[in-house]
């Protein structure tokens, strides 16, 4: 394997906590250039790839659709929907999907800190405002909270498996990672002043570690990289297309240069540039202007060494 001549300095790479759910990422010096080539291929990977948590399945009292009223509820169902939607949770087990439940009688606000206790999963925002009962109504709720990547539109749920008439589909958004900002600068390596320096910054919701989404965002680049790598083998094979003549065949079909330069040039004026050319009209050539007799000579003698 030959050794990479990039000159690339030791790097060095910090994670700063702003707040509990805001941090930046900095990685400093990389050659000129890669900064923007290593910063938006980690941007993109931490808003679209990794995993985490969100409600898909909503159920309230006995409602069918979201847009129905809610007996004794404030808001219409489709607010309490939005709401629950912003419900942040994780699971703790190895399981897939957790389903929580809530039931309340009682007049005042409901949060997300009346859903019963359940070991299996552990609420973030539990001081979520989800709706008002005006009176003693009995509000019963289940919301179920699925492990996943990315975006999960409702068009891609199997409405075919929904057997239950009360269970209400959403979409979902798994990432736990939100306004990831990219910034590159600058910075002095001995007598060079133009290496660049990463500053990535980004919010979480608290589901995942701040170090666990860039070690997943690195892992997930060099495996990339390295099944491409792996894919290709030891030796890199080139695959021509059959219409295309290949390089060596186009090279050597070409009129040589061993022909004097003044018939070359004589030559490309009249569009002949390689030797199968030559031959086809060689009846043609010597009406050329500027051709010859023994001009002529010389090209057949030329053409007769052809294979």
């Amino acid at each position: 394997m030959s050794e990479l001549t990039t000159n690339q300095p030791t790097i060095k790479c910090n994670l700063i906590a702003h707040s509990d759910t805001r941090y930046q990422l900095t990685i400093e010096p990389l050659i000129p250039g890669f900064g923007y080539t290593l910063g938006n291929s980690l941007r993109r990977v931490m808003l679209s790839s990794i995993p985490g948590f969100a409600v898909t399945k909503i159920k309230i009292n006995d409602i069918t659709h979201e847009y129905q009223t809610i007996d004794g509820v404030v808001e219409d169902a489709i607010e309490v929907m939005l709401n629950l939607k912003l419900l942040r949770a994780k699971i703790l087990t190895d399981e897939d999907t957790v389903t929580l439940t809530l039931s309340k009688n009682a007049a005042g606000d409901v949060t997300a800190s009346d859903f019963e206790k359940n070991a299996r999963i552990h609420i973030i925002n539990s001081d979520l405002y989800i709706c008002t009962l005006d009176k003693n109504a009995e509000l019963n709720i289940e919301v179920e909270i699925k492990r996943g990547i990315g975006y999960l539109s409702v068009e891609q749920i199997k409405f075919a498996n929904n057997t239950n008439p009360y269970d209400i589909y959403v979409d979902a958004l798994f990432s736990p990672v939100s306004n990831v900002s990219l910034n590159v600068e600058q910075v002095r390596v001995g007598d060079k002043t133009n290496f660049d320096k990463i500053e990535i910054t980004f919010d979480t919701d608290k589901s995942t570690d701040a170090s666990e989404v860039v070690n997943y965002s690195l892992d997930l680049v060099v495996d990339i990289l390295q099944k491409i790598k792996s894919s290709l083998g030891s030796k890199i094979q080139l695959i021509v297309d059959s219409d295309i003549p290949s390089l060596s065949d186009a090279s050597l079909d070409i009129v040589s240069s061993d022909l004097p330069k003044r018939i070359l040039n004589i030559l490309q004026k009249n569009d002949i540039n390689t030797n199968s050319d030559l031959k086809e009209r060689i009846n043609e050539v010597e009406d050329f202007p500027g051709i010859t007799e023994k001009s002529l000579t010389t090209i057949k003698e030329y053409i007769s060494t052809l294979k």
